[in-house]
């Protein structure tokens, strides 16, 4: 029988279709079929830590690329959701046989937060228009992190003297895009930008005095995953004449300095290949 709780990644795989509110013997969670299940009322759950939860999907056989597209900005959609604190998601690399075929990782504040947001109007319709129809496995990893102290970062906040042209620097050389559920609906004086899959935020708030002040610092530190990637974002600096510096860290860190618009200096860190080509 279906679960009388909201259907939801949180819980844990089963074969076997359970009955709802049954718990297995110093399980957490309780057991969950691939499209159903039971969230306990009394789940002893710790409530003081950060709460993450892994899902990985398999599609049903003939999945159509514009249903999985759809899928994904259904996803995409559930940021607006103030629980989840950080969503990323990803297609599998396709490395290895027998993978599944897409991933999810969300933090929330803790297990009661996840519960929030599994009733929330907006999870139950991408849960019923897309995951019911379209997914036809799943596997999903849950742990408690960062237990009594910071999960990390939140956000950068840079001052600068032109917020249109910040912004569209930072668009154009770091791919970062504007986050429309957190900038203000006057953007003049504030944007918020975002990197399109990890939890990078980074607010641009226009401060002419403090951006001239902070001309020459460099500021922040943001880690590009490969030496093909560090090449692309180069590439593009090279095509707008934007002039750089390159380092090499003592533990055999690629770093490329870079000033934005208003001479603030971005540090872009990258681990360097052994064979890897001089690029300078």
């Amino acid at each position: 029988m279906w679960p009388s709780e909201p259907i939801s990644p949180i819980g844990h795989i089963s074969p076997i279709e359970p009955e709802c509110g049954k718990e297995g013997r110093n399980w957490r969670l309780v057991w969950m079929t691939s499209l159903g299940t039971c969230l306990p009322n009394n789940s002893t759950a710790a409530t003081h830590d950060m709460f993450r939860q892994v899902v990985a999907y398999r599609w049903v056989e003939g999945v159509t690329d514009e249903a999985k597209q759809a899928c994904r900005e259904s996803l995409e959609t559930l940021r607006a959701i103030p629980e989840l604190t950080q969503l990323a998601f990803g297609d599998d690399a396709r490395h290895f046989e027998g993978n599944f075929d897409m991933v999810a990782v969300m933090d929330f504040p803790d297990f009661a937060a996840a519960r929030r947001y599994v009733a929330d109007p907006r999870h139950q319709a991408y849960i019923h228009d897309h995951v019911v129809k379209l997914v036809g496995e799943r596997v999903v990893v849950q742990h408690d992190w960062a237990i009594d102290e910071v999960a990390g970062i939140h956000h950068v906040t840079l001052p600068v003297s032109d917020i249109e042209r910040s912004r569209e620097w930072y668009e154009a050389v770091l791919n970062l895009v504007v986050d429309e559920l957190s900038t203000p609906e006057d953007a003049s004086h504030e944007v918020v930008i975002r990197h399109r899959s990890s939890p990078f935020v980074v607010t641009l708030r226009h401060d002419p005095t403090r951006a001239k002040a902070l001309a020459g610092f460099d500021l922040v530190a943001l880690s590009v995953a490969t030496h093909d990637d560090m090449r692309a974002i180069l590439a593009r600096l090279d095509a707008r004449g934007v002039s750089y510096v390159i380092n090499v860290g003592p533990i055999g860190e690629f770093l490329v300095a870079v000033a934005d618009p208003d001479g603030i200096v971005v540090t872009l860190a990258c681990l360097l290949p052994a064979d890897a080509p001089d690029v300078s």
